[in-house]
């Protein structure tokens, strides 16, 4: 469990009331990472939903002959594991640390169930995750760009 003055501190929770926070707050853990780190890998299960604090995260997809493409490096504030919101629940790439860091994992059953009952909390989180596959989309676009 983190504080709920944490959460309130983060943009993609803007405009959550206190009370959803700390339903929020109980289903979420802080953890390091180091750099190289594998956080997970493609088509795993999502246990959870990371809101990187510091450090950095590359998310890269495999291409074909075993070559991998980095397609976002995610920061602080920035969420990563988004399909912890989305079916069928599985991670569509796979990340590792770039640099070393710290994150909150917000347990992903839960967040899922909170986002059921939740409307304001589920909407938020939905900006959010529509955010980051609009920005992982345009970055999938400029490497297939580069080659050729």
């Amino acid at each position: 469990m983190v504080p709920v003055e944490t959460l309130r501190s983060l943009a993609c929770l803007a405009g959550v009331p206190a009370d959803h926070l700390k339903a929020v707050a109980a289903i979420t853990d802080e953890r390091e990472f180091k750099t190289g780190e594998v956080l997970w890998r493609e088509g795993e299960p999502v246990r959870s939903m990371y809101i990187v604090r510091q450090g950095e995260i590359d998310v890269t997809y495999h291409l074909q002959g075993g070559r991998q493409c980095v397609v976002d490096t995610v920061v602080g504030g920035e969420i990563t594991g988004w399909s912890a919101l989305v079916e069928p629940y599985k991670h569509t790439a796979t990340c590792v640390a770039r640099a070393a860091g710290r994150a909150l994992l917000v347990e992903a059953a839960g967040l899922r169930e909170l986002c059921e009952k939740d409307a304001v909390l589920g909407y938020r989180l939905l900006i959010q995750v529509s955010r980051t596959l609009s920005s992982r989309l345009q970055g999938a676009r400029l490497q297939l760009a580069a080659t050729g």
